[in-house]
């Protein structure tokens, strides 16, 4: 009898060692967990310029858009003029519509997930707006008429499959997607040609088009070394190194030789 209950506290005594025990196993791994995350993500922002006098009133080779030969076209412009370009600048020479990604580091291909959540490509008083679309490979695309004329979609692309779609009155939609990634995709209408545009499309998230200030940022970035490019529709394409702090911000810009 003695013996029997001898061995039953010894089997009590081992149990509660053993909880002891993976009680502190637990507690390591809370403590390492806690010690092991991450470092802090950063930033790259940057401005675009072009130099040769280039401003919004005076671009390069800019010509006068006849619309006459359509007068949906030529009603919706009235009063204003007009010009062919593919370069955008403010009165400082600073650069719209520029493609600046991360082509080359450790966070090339991540980001999580493409958005579900669709951009738009508009067709607005005869012209594309925006001029220049980035999207993520599989992002939806709508691509919409604001005219109450026919505009076709032509989309000439290397390594996507080309289409060409019309769209014969305002408000109609048409929904796509990008499976590969590509830059500098082109985008005209063969009823007026003078609209064109341009989409980039990426494997990752890290990528921003330069607004009418020629600003750009590109957030959430793990801290490393990378190889940023440039990219505009007619001026060419720039790239430089640039070395992204943890939880910090790095400040980069370009400059393109407008003629």
């Amino acid at each position: 009898m003695g013996g029997s209950m001898t061995m039953r506290r010894a089997k009590r005594g081992s149990a509660a060692g053993m909880m002891t025990a993976l009680a502190g196993v637990a507690a390591m791994a809370v403590l390492w967990a806690g010690t092991s995350k991450a470092a802090p993500t950063g930033s790259i922002r940057g401005v675009v310029g072009v130099t040769g006098g280039v401003t919004v009133t005076s671009p390069p080779a800019a010509q006068r858009i006849d619309m006459s030969g359509d007068r949906y076209c030529s009603e919706a412009t009235a009063g204003r003029t007009v010009l062919d370009r593919a370069v955008v600048a403010d009165a400082q020479g600073r650069l719209a519509n520029v493609v600046v990604y991360v082509r080359e580091g450790s966070a090339a291909g991540g980001g999580g997930a493409a958005s579900a959540e669709p951009v738009v490509l508009d067709q607005l008083d005869c012209e594309y707006t925006p001029r220049v679309l980035a999207v993520r490979v599989d992002q939806p695309v709508i691509i919409r008429n604001s005219d109450a004329t026919l505009h076709n979609v032509h989309v000439r692309a290397t390594n996507n499959r080309e289409f060409n779609i019309g769209q014969p009155m305002k408000g109609i939609e048409s929904r796509r997607t990008f499976g590969a990634a590509e830059v500098g995709i082109n985008v005209t209408c063969d009823i007026h040609g003078w609209m064109e545009g341009a989409i980039a499309v990426f494997d990752h998230a890290y990528f921003a088009v330069s607004g009418d200030d020629g600003s750009f940022s590109i957030d959430a970035l793990p801290p490393g070394t990378y190889v940023l490019e440039a990219w505009h529709e007619t001026l060419g394409v720039q790239e430089q190194s640039v070395t992204v702090p943890a939880g910090g911000t790095a400040e980069v810009s370009f400059t393109f030789a407008g003629g």
